[in-house]
């Protein structure tokens, strides 16, 4: 009986299929936010970075020195700020100097900021893909509760 109304075209099933993408659709959406707030709090539990080490020494080698970098070639490690080296655009000179997430803001030595952060934006997102999942839901179900059109 089933095999025979998914074959013909008797009974509708779009509202059923619909409503059965929307349940898959909350289901992948609650995964991803789970998983997201899983990332925070482990990134909330681990401990902070030390503070960076700052060298100093009274005379600078040879190979620091602008003289001495003359006779070297310069890699793409070795740009200074202004330069891009082959194959590099903007935007990973972007990621390269501001970096990806919650260092952005200076929360990198901070987890807890950082945490937060990341706990955040996740349960965002996962609210405006239910919203968005919810509204073509609704336009779905509403398209095909639309009376038909008696052509003339």
């Amino acid at each position: 009986m089933a095999a025979r109304d998914i074959l013909t075209l008797n009974n509708s099933m779009a509202p059923r299929l619909i409503r059965c993408l929307y349940i898959a659709a909350l289901i992948l959406i609650t995964v991803v936010v789970v998983l997201g707030v899983l990332r925070g709090v482990r990134m909330i539990s681990r401990p902070p970075l030390p503070p960076a080490a700052v060298t100093s020494s009274a005379a600078p080698d040879a190979a620091t020195t602008p003289q001495g970098m003359m006779g070297r070639r310069m890699g793409p490690g070795m740009m200074g700020p202004g330069m891009m080296g082959p194959g590099m655009n903007r935007g990973m000179m972007m990621n390269r100097r501001f970096g990806r997430g919650p260092r952005m803001f200076g929360m990198g030595r901070n987890p807890m900021l950082a945490g937060l952060f990341v706990i955040l934006s996740a349960l965002l997102r996962g609210v405006i893909a239910l919203m968005v999942v919810r509204i073509l839901a609704e336009m779905g179900l509403a398209v095909l509760a639309m009376p038909r059109r008696t052509e003339s």
